[in-house]
């Protein structure tokens, strides 16, 4: 399952899928293995890049998360780091091509002691963002040729279980790559290239015992940012072994050389297959250095939407091209017959069938030149719908398990809802009652306030009544006088022009009348300065009634003081 399908033993015995179409010019005539398996493939929890891709049409995340600690002891500094891993594969056009996208988020919290001030620092970016494709170069375990069968070591357990040293030779990829780094990146080197390539040659051997389960050997071989001032060349070795067929632990050894940061460090974990199209793993990673030192724990999962539409046929070396009829007899091949029969039956005891997902190819383990063609071809049929109606169910299954997880999930999630509304309705009913305790609050004391200052200013409020009516009264008699003069101004003016007219008719009745309105006009004005006389009047007593008050509340006050400096008096004398 990491780095490879370790989980799926029969990848080991892979057969030809198809021509190398891009590499076709150097690489002509040579066939690879599928691809594709039956439980998911992945990276994680490593770091490092298996040879073999994803498959044909499946797309695949990967991603996960880590908290750490670093000290520097020379800048004596502490770090509190935390990284987000993300990756998207997908298998395009053919079973050995994959393209990739994959970077990393790390967010840092240092904490700088200089002298006896502690500095705090907080940032974040992108370490690296990377797309790339990765090519299936050279794959061992494809199909031999066909006079390289030795049929006397099929019919043997001991000899089909010893060690092969062809099983050294592994597998070849080569990953071609884009770095992108974002400018003024605190984790890159100073005036680091915002596009620079990286380079990666892979190598995979899967080892699958009876005894001790599968095993997977990852190495890798970095060339990064050859085109920048700072390049590294950095290496993985990557090792994987499977508990069951559940479980799986590995180690990983990273090594990095470039003029900006140097280190190896060793990561130990492991990852549970969930099912087929999910896993999730675990991991620690720590170094052997104090500039700085490294200790991070990391959680993640893979998983897979897998749309690979043609199974790939899996068989066992050896018996992919099936038994040419002219190289036995017919005693001989009813012999070897009887003797796969016998070899596959204890294949079966020892727990390794062979799984055939589908017949693509013209031959089968279980079926030689001499059959029939229309029966090998009912076979293939029947086994062709079997393999398809048991994929269906599987996948009904899973659907249905999804469905119920979705569905929970949901309820869960509508009823954290309406908890969460209900409380921030309670919340807000409390707020608003609050606010209103607070303000009808406000309006008390602000009543309160008031009336006070009623109380203490009551008085001066009196006077300035009085004055604003004095005011009044005096606006009042300059307009009378005004109009008194304007009307004395036209009645003379009448009057002259009378006089001009009837100056013969001039009598002591009209003398009378001025008289009599030069008197209502002197009385009008006693009166004004009477009412005038008498609001000053008031004014001032009311004044001096506030003297008296401020007088009398002094002398109390000090008549207080002294009987108090008496009863001290009194109080030392005692």
């Amino acid at each position: 399952m990491i780095k490879s399908a370790i989980f799926e033993p029969n990848l080991l015995h892979m057969n030809p899928k198809s021509i190398l179409l891009l590499v076709i010019l150097f690489l002509f005539g040579i066939t690879v293995s599928a691809q594709y398996t039956e439980k998911i493939n992945t990276n994680r929890p490593g770091t490092s890049q298996g040879a073999f891709s994803v498959g044909n049409n499946v797309l695949q995340f990967e991603g996960g998360f880590g908290f750490g600690k670093q000290k520097h002891k020379l800048l004596n500094t502490k770090t509190n780091v935390f990284n987000l891993d993300y990756s998207a594969r997908y298998g395009l056009l053919i079973e050995q091509l994959e393209i990739r996208v994959n970077g990393r988020f790390r967010a840092d919290g240092v904490k700088q002691t200089i002298g006896a001030n502690e500095e705090k620092i907080k940032r974040s970016n992108f370490e690296v963002n990377t797309i790339g494709a990765k090519y299936l170069i050279y794959d061992p375990y494809k199909r031999p040729k066909k006079d390289s069968t030795n049929y006397d070591e099929l019919k043997s357990w001991k000899a089909r279980h010893k060690f092969k040293w062809k099983s050294l030779i592994p597998a070849v990829s080569a990953y071609l790559g884009a770095n992108f780094v974002s400018k003024d990146n605190p984790f890159t080197a100073p005036n680091d290239d915002p596009i620079s390539p990286k380079i990666v040659i892979m190598t995979q051997n899967n080892w699958s015992t009876s005894l001790n389960g599968d095993w997977v050997l990852v190495t890798n071989l970095i060339v990064d940012k050859v085109t920048t001032e700072d390049p590294i060349i950095g290496w993985i070795v990557t090792s994987t072994h499977t508990i069951n067929d559940k479980w799986a632990a590995f180690g990983e050894y990273q090594g990095q050389k470039s003029d900006f940061y140097s280190d190896n460090i060793l990561r130990l974990g492991g990852a549970y297959l969930y099912h087929k199209n999910l896993q999730l793993d675990a991991n620690v990673a720590f170094n052997f250095k104090d500039t700085p030192s490294i200790f991070t724990v990391s959680f993640g999962a893979s998983y897979r939407f897998d749309w690979h539409s043609k199974d790939e046929i899996i068989e066992q070396p050896g018996l992919e091209g099936g038994v040419k009829e002219d190289e036995k007899s017919k005693e001989e091949l009813d012999g070897e017959n009887e003797g796969n029969d016998e070899r596959e039956f204890d294949e079966l005891e020892e727990g390794e069938g062979i799984e055939n997902d589908s017949l693509k190819l013209e031959k089968t383990p279980f079926i030689n030149d001499f059959e029939d063609d229309s029966l090998r071809e009912n076979i293939e049929k029947d086994l062709d719908e079997r393999r398809t109606a048991e994929r269906l169910e599987r996948e009904r299954i899973e659907n249905e398990k999804i469905s119920k997880k979705e569905d929970k999930k949901f309820r869960k999630e509508e009823a954290r809802r309406l908890k969460r509304e209900a409380k921030e309705a309670r919340k807000a009913e409390k707020e608003a009652i609050q606010a209103e305790k607070e303000k009808q609050k406000l309006v008390d004391d602000i009543d309160a306030e008031l009336d006070k200052m009623e109380k203490e200013q009551g008085v001066d409020q009196e006077l300035q009544d009085i004055d604003k009516e004095l005011k009044e009264l005096e606006k009042m008699e300059k307009e009378l006088e005004l109009e008194e003069e304007k009307k004395n101004t036209k009645q003379e003016e009448k009057t002259d022009k009378k006089q001009t007219e009837q100056k013969q008719e001039e009598d002591v009745d009209a003398e009378y009348e001025k008289y009599q309105k030069e008197q209502e006009k002197a009385q009008k004005l006693e009166e004004k300065r009477l009412q005038k006389e008498e609001k000053k009047r008031q004014k001032e007593e009311k004044k001096r009634q506030k003297e008296e008050e401020k007088r009398k509340k002094q002398e109390e006050k000090e008549n207080n003081t002294d009987t108090d400096i008496d009863k001290e008096l009194k109080e030392i004398d005692l």
